[in-house]
């Protein structure tokens, strides 16, 4: 018979697994505010790039652990429904549950990844035009500088 305490393990990760999504969420809302303010804070969409990496990170682990652990109890869970059907209920509702937040997820870092794209078409617009100002700023500055040479002025006396 297998120990309960696995089946609590089991359990244990699948809601961990929730609260860190449950921060990817928040994060992923945080970079889609930093994207709408003008201007965008770059350093701080950096850092919310950070922990999401490091939740990542925190999520594999539990994966690792979970699979390794399943591996070991899932054919007496299989076997033993009757005996474990709270927790087998509670996982699956977890699961769904975690499958929900990972969709929400996915749909979010969409819609921020298309605003970043859009602010950064945006900034290359920008640079281009100040580029283009530049260069007629430049432009014109050489001609005057060396028109001055060839034109001679226009309110000069010249009876002597």
């Amino acid at each position: 018979m297998m120990n309960k305490q696995y089946v609590s393990v089991l359990v244990e990760s699948l809601e961990k697994k929730i609260r860190i999504l449950e921060r990817i969420y928040q994060l992923c809302q945080k970079q889609a505010e930093i994207i709408a303010n003008e201007p965008v804070n770059f350093e701080e969409f950096d850092r919310c790039m950070d922990e999401k990496d490091n939740c990542i990170q925190a999520l594999d682990k539990l994966d690792e652990g979970f699979e390794m652990l399943y591996d070991r109890v899932g054919q007496e869970l299989k076997g033993n429904k009757n005996l474990y059907s709270e927790q087998i209920k509670h996982m699956q509702q977890s699961i769904s549950e975690i499958m929900d937040k990972s969709t929400a997820i996915q749909a979010l870092e969409e819609r921020n990844k298309r605003a970043v794209e859009a602010n950064f078409a945006k900034e290359r617009t920008e640079i281009g035009r100040g580029k283009r100002s530049l260069n007629v700023a430049m432009n014109y500055y050489r001609s005057m500088r060396g028109g001055a040479d060839n034109v001679e002025p226009q309110f000069m006396d010249k009876k002597k």
